[in-house]
């Protein structure tokens, strides 16, 4: 099947524009127009190794918290995102969960085409909680 393409601004090149691609491509706009994240915090694909096997997972969007004594396996956010159609809500969790046991972020979201969730991590009981919205970066 051939795609167009989008100029993805993270990864400073044409992407083919991919069902999963338009949701990716949504949410990094939702995220530096609306959510004001810093274009320089944000990794598109982001590689992180298999806590299950010796392939390479790839996080779909990571947004790194560069803070001062924050530690490298604690980002701001992390967000995977699926096409409408191709994945399930529990599916996605449990992708989700695989990611979580390497990365503690702050926030999650979960981008299933239009429809979205989000999570905040409880810093007292050490789980996510759902919450209506991203707060504003920063």
């Amino acid at each position: 099947m051939i795609y167009d393409t989008f100029f993805d601004p993270i990864r400073k090149k044409e992407v083919p524009a991919t069902p999963e691609e338009h949701v990716r491509q949504a949410t990094v706009r939702y995220l530096l127009d609306v959510v004001k994240v810093p274009e320089h915090l944000v990794a598109v694909e982001f590689p992180l190794a298999s806590v299950d096997s010796n392939t390479q997972d790839r996080v779909d969007i990571v947004v790194h918290n560069f803070r001062a004594g924050a530690p490298l396996n604690k980002p701001w956010l992390l967000v995977e995102c699926k096409a409408p159609g191709e994945y399930t809500w529990p599916v996605l969790q449990q992708q989700l969960n695989k990611y979580l046991r390497v990365l503690t972020p702050n926030y999650v979201m979960l981008a299933l085409g239009d429809a979205v969730r989000y999570f905040e991590l409880d810093a007292e009981t050490r789980r996510f909680k759902k919450i209506d919205s991203l707060p504003v970066f920063g």
